[in-house]
């Protein structure tokens, strides 16, 4: 018996500042060019693997390498600020049906209390999605 539970998902809070981060771009091929663009867009360990590739060594407690008259390093700290992105999630029960109450069982306390329950995990299915993968995604949420 596969049990439909219909359980919502709200969205509490997202505060992203990425759509307010800028996308470096490079206007020369230079290997000093594409090293700033990557420390900006995707940090400074990026960089560095790249750097390493083209045997440039950068430095992560000595200035090395100037973009656009700014430590390279203090690029990718200012980029690595600003892609923060932080969702809450609130669950709660829609309806009071045994198998709505089993998830959240899940959820609260473990995948134990519901296996003793119903014996197979595979017959409940949370939100179209099995038990166990609803709650691995959502066991953190607010309930």
């Amino acid at each position: 018996m596969k049990a439909q539970l219909f359980l919502a998902a709200t969205l509490l809070a997202s505060s992203s500042v990425s759509a307010q981060s800028n996308t470096y771009f490079s206007q020369d091929s230079s290997i000093e060019s594409k090293l700033c663009v990557l420390s900006a867009n995707e940090g400074f360990s990026a960089a560095r693997k790249l750097a390493a590739k083209h045997n440039v060594y950068l430095s992560r407690f000595s200035q090395s390498i100037m973009c656009n008259g700014q430590d390279i390093r203090d690029i990718a700290k200012k980029d690595s600020t600003n892609n923060i992105t932080e969702n809450k999630v609130e669950v709660f029960a829609k309806d009071a049906q045994q198998e709505t109450q089993l998830c959240m069982t899940a959820l609260k306390q473990g995948l134990a209390p519901v296996r003793q329950k119903i014996g197979n995990l595979n017959s409940l299915k949370c939100n179209g999605q099995k038990v166990t993968d609803f709650v691995k995604r959502y066991q953190n949420a607010a309930i």
